[in-house]
């Protein structure tokens, strides 16, 4: 048991109401924890009280209110503490959200109000919910590492998982993509997205849709009727 949450969880189980739980907090608890329990393991709860750390998650609400340095008004700080933890615990239960999504759902607000071009956001209506999830953590990613051509691979190979992304050579920033599907223009706008969105502005990019182009000494791709010269 590491969050307060948990602590919650385990009062639902064990039959005590939570608003019957009361939250403690402790000076000399785990800097590692949020929950100080005798038994560090332990996913039970055998009583109603339950110290916490105030520090763990909440230092910036929390540190003055609970300095060291600080005396007098003991159990008013312990009653507010315990009343900000009652609605901090349900919060955390009733939105189970990660920083990370947080993080997403805001770029999915960016991409439909149009922040980033009307492109996106129409772009953004088509994807079905899990690929449209998947695009978001890899814009996400794409924020945290920058454009690359891995990156775009990457995208490709989730969004078109019979596609085959190429880097040419013998030319340098130039990308061979084979798309694996027939060309409609809601999938050309989408290919455009994915590309001014990975890759640098200083790539060009070269689709094949249907067929793939022919490699010398790759039967798969010389198949008459099948192949696109380059």
């Amino acid at each position: 048991m590491n969050y307060a949450w948990e602590a919650a969880l385990a009062a639902d189980r064990a039959g005590i109401r939570r608003e019957e739980v009361r939250y403690v907090p402790v000076s000399n608890g785990s800097p590692y924890t949020e929950v100080t329990l005798e038994t560090i393991n332990s996913k039970s709860l055998e009583e109603k009280r339950v110290e916490i750390n105030p520090l763990y998650r909440f230092s910036r609400e929390f540190s003055e209110m609970f300095d060291i340095n600080l005396s007098g008004f003991e159990t008013a700080r312990n009653i507010f503490f315990d009343a900000a933890m009652q609605y901090l615990v349900e919060l955390d239960l009733r939105q189970g959200l990660s920083k990370q999504e947080y993080a997403l759902r805001f770029l999915l607000r960016d991409l439909l109000e149009g922040v980033c071009g009307s492109q996106a956001a129409r772009v953004a209506e088509q994807f079905e919910k899990e690929k449209l999830r998947q695009l978001l953590r890899l814009i996400l990613k794409l924020y945290q590492c920058g454009s690359s051509i891995y990156l775009f691979r990457e995208v490709m190979r989730y969004m078109y998982p019979d596609s085959m992304v190429y880097a040419n050579n013998e030319a340098a920033r130039q990308v061979l993509v084979y798309v694996g599907l027939k060309e409609t223009e809601a999938e050309r706008e989408r290919l455009e997205f994915l590309q001014d969105m990975f890759l640098p502005v200083n790539y060009q990019v070269f689709l094949f849709w249907e067929h793939h182009f022919g490699i010398i000494d790759v039967e798969e791709t010389m198949e008459f009727d099948q192949v696109v010269l380059f």
